[in-house]
């Protein structure tokens, strides 16, 4: 005894008998188009490539950047107003706000005493 194992189905009224025509098989390729798509591929990467190279080299320009902002003075500037603008605002107890009002302090009293010995300091 065979047992078939798709269900019947019933017979839907108003239907024809007729096979559904077969699904027409997916071509191949063909070999020109694979090279116009490889040649597109390689064209954009190269593009990429250089807009990448160019930003590269844009910001890695050392004119755009002044010498003013690695100065000791901005950067007791910047100490300054972590002490003033920004440790206030933290959301921390008390004692870690003041070590870190302390440890600010300290580094702005250090920099300034180095700025000051290096002024203080003769050109040969």
């Amino acid at each position: 005894m065979k047992v078939d194992p798709r269900p019947d189905v019933p017979a839907v009224p108003g239907a024809s008998s007729e096979r559904t025509p077969a699904v027409e098989a997916l071509r191949p390729l063909q070999p020109r188009a694979e090279q116009r798509f490889e040649a597109l591929l390689n064209r954009r990467e190269v593009r990429s490539r250089r807009s990448l190279h160019g930003e590269l080299e844009r910001s890695a320009g050392s004119d755009e950047v002044s010498a003013q902002l690695f100065s000791p003075a901005r950067s007791v500037q910047v100490l300054h107003y972590l002490l003033d603008e920004v440790l206030p605002t933290l959301d921390a107890e008390p004692q870690i706000k003041a070590l870190a009002e302390q440890l600010l302090g300290e580094e702005i009293d250090t920099r300034q005493w180095l700025d000051q010995q290096r002024m203080n300091e003769v050109p040969e």
